[in-house]
């Protein structure tokens, strides 16, 4: 159901594009990253965090990924997260 307040209905421009989660990895069009390009950018989020993975404050949500996910990455990738961990 469709409610408007006038005779015609507008929609904002705005409303039909898809917002990517800041920070978020952007491959369309670019190809996926290649592995050491993907290793910089979870080091650099997982910086950014603090080492931190899950939690709205962890890496995983700032590359808009599952904590899954990221933490396979991590072992794939061979990255010590505990290193960037603050003290």
């Amino acid at each position: 159901m469709i409610l408007c307040d006038g005779e015609t209905l507008e929609v904002d421009e705005a409303w039909l594009q898809r917002e990517t989660p800041k920070g978020a990895v952007a491959t369309r069009g670019l190809g996926r990253p290649n592995q050491n390009q993907e290793k910089e950018i979870i080091e650099c989020a997982l910086r950014e965090c603090q080492g931190r993975v899950s939690g709205p404050l962890g890496a995983a949500a700032k590359l808009g990924i599952p904590r899954s996910t990221l933490e396979s990455r991590i072992r794939i990738l061979r990255i010590n997260k505990h290193l960037f961990k603050s003290d």
